[in-house]
C-alpha cells in the first residue's frame, strides 16, 4: 500500500551569512539534497515540488542550538514523501524516526 507523509533534510551554516541570499540558496540545495538521500535511505519518493524550507537561528528561534550551535544558523528542508511505509515515517525533531 502506498502512503504519504514527510522527512526533514538539513543543512548547517555560518550565522554571519546569514544575510547573504546566494549563500541560503545553497543552504536550501544542501538540505533539500539531504531530504533526498533520507527519503532514499527510507525507500520512499519524494514528491516533486514539495519542498519546504525553514532557517532557524539561535537568535529568532525557541530552538536551543546548545554551545556548538553559537553563531551556526540551520536550513531545514521539509518534503513530502509517498511510497511503501511512508505512513510509518515521523519527521519529528532533528531526526526522521
Amino acid at each position: 500500500m502506498t502512503s504519504t507523509n514527510t522527512v526533514f533534510g538539513w543543512a548547517f551554516g555560518d550565522g554571519a551569512r546569514a544575510d547573504d541570499k546566494d549563500y541560503l540558496a545553497s543552504l536550501r540545495q544542501d538540505s533539500l539534497e539531504n531530504a533526498r538521500q533520507e527519503a532514499a535511505r527510507k525507500g520512499v519518493d519524494v514528491v516533486p515540488d514539495s519542498a519546504d524550507f525553514t532557517l532557524v537561528s539561535d537568535e529568532d528561534s525557541l530552538i536551543d542550538l546548545g554551545e556548538a550551535g553559537q553563531n551556526r544558523i540551520v536550513m531545514r528542508c521539509t518534503v513530502d514523501v509517498t511510497g511503501a511505509g511512508a505512513g510509518q515515517l515521523r519527521a519529528e525533531g532533528p531526526m526522521n524516526g
